[in-house]
């Protein structure tokens, strides 16, 4: 990946109105994860998506570590919890 360059791996509706996208981007020879909420701000734009300020950024060593807090999440809403 060039520098500043980003990778779309997901994208999801959160509710009617807002998306969740997540995107692996390069920032000064590190990939990072970036997880945003993503509105259309003006349906006469054909499409045109605006990322929001609502997200994070991690970078890409910390996936393992947010796979297991989503799956402890899992659990706990699932009542699978020791």
């Amino acid at each position: 990946m060039p520098n500043n360059s980003q990778r779309l791996v997901a994208s999801f509706d959160k509710n009617s109105v807002e998306k969740l996208k997540l995107n692996i981007q390069e920032y000064r020879g590190e990939k990072y994860l970036d997880i945003r909420v993503w509105i259309q701000p003006n349906a006469g734009d054909n499409g045109a998506e605006v990322a929001t300020k609502k997200g994070v950024t991690l970078h890409v060593e910390l996936i393992p570590d947010l796979i297991a807090a989503l799956e402890q999440a899992r659990d706990v809403v699932e009542g699978r919890t020791e």
